[in-house]
């Protein structure tokens, strides 16, 4: 037989093969589905459903906490509001002209709801100390707390990177001899109703005879000689001061600090121990508001005494006053030849001034 015929041949073949046992080929190679296992597959594979309207869109690896607010579209935010409420606790949260809220703890919480893509955030009242047991509350009354604390051991509570660093200041009578804690020993000392404060003032001041806590009311002990000295938070003192000269004029200037940052603290937003992987996104955007000038706007907006530093104790030591526009970091570069210097002037002056935002025109700074 000729090569063209065996070709024709097999060609022939292949093509009835193929008629006619290509689909158990098929079948042996690729076993078919049951019916039942092409249930498994639509039952585990649902249609994908929309968001809800005005609901920002899911990000890969959020978080069940911050899903949860996103969904309800609104950061909220314990708070004290002042007693009566609503009465405001200058110049952490107070109202402005217009009625809104305003203060530092609020545009500390504005920034945050910015930060993770909402434009409403909701103060909800509590009394100071019971905020912590608000947020403990299982209906979710609110998200976090922001409210001038201290982080400290408090059970279901975890705290983010501080927000603010201040100090305890001491505040007496003007016409008090008391010049420093040392002349306190002896004396009942008068604080803000906090465990984090009396943790710090217990281990500040020696030989004191009584600590006494309050949560109002303590302006008036303090001239009536209940205690001789008050130990506050700097934030909350001069704005809380100057309502009460406000309030009793005939009283104006009965006060004066006779020593700023007694200690290293901060103040940090208060989290549900269950939502703790809401931390990553709240310390992100408080990093990102504190490197930004909007964050020195708000210190100075909402911290500033306006009232000049005492005299340095020590009249021989260099100083240089305070021009407009100076930050330590200014003066450290025009004065000592390097800005990263700022610190050492701190060191020196930090007992007179209340944060290293706060110098003001003309008050004098101690130079290394």
């Amino acid at each position: 037989m000729s090569k063209a015929g065996k070709v024709a041949i097999l060609v022939f073949f292949l093509a009835v093969l193929c008629a006619v046992g290509g689909a158990t080929i098929f079948a042996l190679i690729e076993p078919s589905k049951s019916s039942s296992d092409v249930a498994k597959v639509e039952a585990s594979d649902p249609p994908s459903k929309p968001s809800k309207a005005g609901a920002p869109p899911p990000e890969s690896g959020e978080s069940e906490a911050l899903r949860r607010i996103r969904a309800a579209a609104v950061l909220r935010v314990g708070m004290d509001t002042g007693e009566p409420p609503w009465t405001g606790t200058p110049p952490m949260y107070q109202k402005d002209s217009a009625g809104k809220d305003a203060g530092f703890d609020v545009e500390v919480a504005e920034a945050i709801a910015a930060a993770i893509g909402l434009d409403k955030v909701e103060i909800v009242h509590a009394r100071y100390s019971e905020l912590p047991d608000l947020l403990g509350d299982p209906s979710g009354k609110i998200d976090l707390v922001i409210s001038g604390y201290s982080p400290s051991e408090l059970a279901g509570v975890v705290w983010s990177d501080p927000y603010l660093e201040y100090g305890l200041c001491l505040i007496v009578p003007t016409d008090s001899k008391i010049k420093s804690t040392k002349d306190l020993y002896g004396e009942a000392v008068g604080i803000f109703d906090d465990d984090a404060a009396a943790a710090e003032v217990g281990g500040l001041i020696k030989g004191y005879t009584e600590l006494v806590r309050l949560e109002d009311g303590y302006w008036d002990q303090l001239l009536s000689g209940r205690f001789a000295g008050f130990v506050y938070d700097y934030p909350y003192a001069v704005a809380e001061i100057n309502r009460f000269y406000a309030q009793n004029p005939h009283r104006k200037g009965a006060f004066r600090i006779a020593q700023h940052n007694l200690t290293d603290s901060t103040y940090a937003v208060g989290l549900r121990a269950a939502d703790a992987d809401l931390l990553g996104p709240i310390n992100a955007a408080l990093s990102a508001w504190m490197a930004s000038p909007a964050y020195i706007e708000a210190v100075k907006r909402h911290l500033s005494s306006g009232l000049a530093a005492a005299a340095p104790k020590d009249a021989s030591r260099r100083t240089v006053a305070v021009q407009a526009g100076d930050t330590l970091s200014r003066i450290a570069a025009r004065e000592l030849g390097g800005s990263e210097r700022w610190k050492d002037i701190w060191a020196l002056n930090k007992d007179r001034f209340p944060n290293p935002h706060l110098i003001e025109v003309g008050d004098q700074v101690i130079l290394p």
